[in-house]
């Protein structure tokens, strides 16, 4: 700790009166009779007429550190010339605890018409005031923190601010009272006339807002996407968003200005819990969207484990607040980062392109965690990294995220569908099976016999299939069915159908109304097709395909056949045309 007068003044009078000073800031009394100084000849006097309407105070103020924490005002402006005051340097950083800290200015505003106000650049400091005397010797005492309600601070923002004298044309002395527990003060302290305040203002609030507005559009967004599809990773990642933006608005003091102003106690507290709830909420959605338990048990055991235990010190830490459980509580979300980073490593290592974008989503915040942590440590000073870089981090993180969930959640839908398919197609052209394409020849004989029109079924028989499997090999065999299949389905309208209904036997059900010519038509249409050389097969062979057409119902048939029935009749007459025949196209009637 620092020693309250390191250094003794010279001469036994000095002497006299610091040992004096020594002893009654001891006893926490004040001495009768103390004067108010005028402006500290050795402290510089501080002009308020920056063109840029900023001043950072840092170089133009000094420091003590009270560490009895008893002292008060009047004994502090009495004693300043024989306090320990030294210089305050740019990114000082002290941890405070039990002790006060005290910072002094003079400054002189010239231009009486304009308003100047200090500025504590950091939310969450406990307790800060401003102290001056007006022209009448008077104490003006301005006083802001955590421990007071925002809407009673003298100007309720999301940092603590208080107006400067503007009636007095001498320098002023002000004295700057703080008090910080848990983690280290650094703040800076800047001083603003008001139009450039208005304007630093407007800017914040235009960017944080364009962030807590993206977060909001994303959670509920993604809320809707897990109601309506059954999606538990937009829901991991709603009460993500959700969280880390609450614990922004908290650490930002956005939160205290606009969602809580009227409750001291949760301002103090949100910062510390609601951190804590990111945390575990984005180890939890790791986990969802990462599924570690297909890879390592023990990884999600471990991640698991890590959730309940932050959960569990932060609740303790909230009954029973100290420095060395608020320290423990920040390892721990060092922990469950690099967890949450093997995790996300493993899922870039899988090779699943999706699985990239949702790792990629999560570099942002884990670039940018650190510069909070190492400020809250004590590590780093206030620094605008140590401020925004976490909500720059989260701005990148969301709409990546978003994007790779949406790419995942198509990629299952995809492959669902697929899945369902295979139920209802064959699987080596792609075409319906017979199954599903009897039940639409039963639909279209119905509707036919309803309408009075008459539709067309072709069978199609692939004749050199043998003959590709015995010289080439069932690989090119498999490839003429293929392309028998895509010639097939390129003749096909979207309300027609083909189907695989045997080893080289393929059907094509044209929905009529449709002519014998057009009929006809189309199978020569078909054959055509088929005689396209390809480069699949073997150079100089092509397909040749043999065609039954039948138009149904046969109106000059005398008994009513069914689907069944039907392919039977057109696969035996399909049968019976002879292997060398030259005449492709064969007419059938029932």
């Amino acid at each position: 700790m620092r020693a309250l007068f390191p250094v003794f003044p010279v001469g036994f009078v000095g002497c006299i009166r610091g040992m004096l000073a020594a002893y009654l800031l001891g006893m926490g009394m004040a001495a009768p009779g103390w004067t108010q100084h005028s402006a500290d000849a050795r402290l510089p006097v501080l002009q308020l007429n920056a063109p840029d309407g900023q001043i950072e105070l840092a170089e133009h103020s000094q420091y003590w550190i009270d560490t009895t924490g008893k002292a008060v005002l009047e004994q502090v402006e009495a004693w300043e010339y024989d306090l320990p005051f030294a210089m305050r340097p740019a990114g000082h950083t002290v941890l405070l605890g039990g002790q006060v800290l005290w910072i002094r200015f003079n400054a002189l505003q010239p231009d009486l018409s304009q308003r100047w106000a200090l500025e504590i650049s950091s939310a969450g400091v406990d307790s800060v005031s401003l102290h001056y005397r007006d022209a009448a010797g008077n104490w003006i005492e301005q006083k802001a923190g955590d421990r007071i309600p925002v809407n009673r601070w003298p100007r309720p923002d999301r940092f603590p601010v208080f107006d400067l004298d503007t009636e007095q044309t001498r320098p002023v002395t002000y004295f700057i009272r703080i008090e910080h527990a848990r983690t280290p003060f650094s703040a800076p302290i800047f001083i603003y006339n008001h139009p450039a305040l208005l304007a630093q203002r407007m800017q914040e609030q235009f960017l944080l807002g364009a962030y807590f507005g993206l977060a909001v559009l994303m959670a509920l967004v993604a809320i809707a996407y897990a109601v309506a599809f059954s999606d538990r990773s937009f829901a991991a990642y709603a009460a993500y968003i959700t969280a880390l933006a609450a614990a922004q608005a908290a650490l930002l003091g956005i939160g205290g200005q606009y969602l809580w102003p009227d409750f001291a106690g949760w301002n103090n507290l949100s910062a510390f819990v609601l951190p804590v709830l990111a945390a575990c909420s984005g180890t939890w959605f790791a986990r969802v969207v990462t599924r570690p338990r297909h890879v390592s048990v023990v990884l999600d055991w471990l991640s698991m484990k890590l959730m309940v235990a932050l959960a569990l010190l932060a609740v303790v830490d909230m009954f029973f607040p100290t420095r060395a459980g608020f320290v423990a509580v920040m390892a721990l979300i060092v922990v469950t980062m690099a967890v949450v980073c093997v995790m996300v490593f493993i899922a870039w290592k899988s090779g699943d392109p999706t699985m990239r974008w949702i790792a990629l989503g999560f570099v942002p915040v884990v670039l940018t965690a650190p510069f909070p942590i190492l400020r809250n440590l004590g590590l780093i000073p206030v620094s605008f990294l140590t401020q925004y870089g976490l909500t720059l981090g989260a701005a990148l993180e969301t709409p990546l995220l978003f994007y790779g969930l949406l790419r995942r959640a198509a990629q299952r839908r995809e492959a669902r569908a697929r899945a369902a398919a295979l139920t209802q197609t064959e699987p080596l052209t792609g075409l319906t099976n017979l199954h599903t394409f009897e039940e639409r020849l039963h639909d279209a004989l119905l509707r036919s016999n309803r309408y009075r029109h008459r539709s067309a079924l072709l069978m199609v028989d692939l004749s050199n299939h043998g003959w590709f499997a015995k010289e080439h090999g069932r690989q090119i065999a498999d490839y003429a069915l293929v392309l028998t299949g895509s010639c097939l389905r390129k003749l096909a309208r979207d309300i027609d159908i083909a189907a695989r209904v045997g080893d080289s036997e393929f059907a094509l059900l044209i929905e009529g109304p449709v002519t014998a010519a057009q009929a006809v038509a189309a199978a020569t249409q078909l054959v055509a097709r088929a005689l396209q050389p390809s480069d699949l097969l073997p150079v100089g062979s092509h397909l040749k395909l043999h065609v039954a057409i039948a138009l149904v119902p046969d109106a000059n048939c005398s008994q009513h056949l069914d689907a069944s029935e039907h392919l039977h009749y057109m696969l035996n007459s399909l049968r019976d045309m002879p292997a060398n025949t030259r005449k492709s196209i064969k007419t059938v009637n029932f």
